[in-house]
């Protein structure tokens, strides 16, 4: 199966700009429509800027939503009925991106209540740092993702994940 994520480039650049911003991971997420079978294609309506109140625990190299940020954002991508696209950094990161080991425990935990909680609906997870992007996608078993093929940025512009992640697991 293929899977596209249609980003406009302003919301790209202002995106990438709250992830990079101090050293910090930091968190961002979408809220998509989504067309077609193969290729699927996420289309971002809105995005939203985890502020620091978000957040459980916050560090250079880990990071943990608080359990009523994600309850919020949960229920907005179920009332605007849209797919969550997550992005996080690893802002310190000079290697082509990679998901953690912390990141995939944390996926095993959130992304089938979160499939459960917005009726099977896709989840596109992002790591996003100076050098790159790599990214998952659950479009069908909660537990077994698959890659994404490329964020396209119009006018014939895209971005194609490392890979690595999906490559290791």
């Amino acid at each position: 199966m293929n899977v596209m994520l249609d980003l406009r480039p302003g919301l790209k650049r202002r995106i990438w700009a709250h992830l990079l911003q101090n050293g910090l991971e930091q968190v961002a997420f979408a809220f998509a429509g989504v067309a077609g079978a193969d290729p699927m294609v996420l289309n971002p309506k809105e995005a939203y800027l985890a502020p620091p109140d978000d957040f459980a625990l916050q560090t250079g190299d880990c990071i943990e939503l608080g359990d009523e940020a994600r309850a919020r954002i949960i229920k907005h991508a179920w009332d605007t009925e849209t797919a969550l696209v997550e992005f996080h950094s690893h802002p310190t990161d000079r290697r082509p991106a990679m998901f953690s080991g912390s990141d995939l425990a944390g996926f095993a935990e959130f992304v089938p209540h979160c499939r459960w909680r917005l009726r099977g609906r896709p989840y596109l997870a992002l790591v996003v740092n100076p050098v790159g992007v790599d990214a998952l996608v659950w479009t069908a078993h909660p537990r077994s993702p698959i890659a994404l093929n490329a964020i396209r940025l119009g006018y014939g512009r895209r971005i194609v994940p490392s890979h690595r992640t999906i490559a290791a697991i």
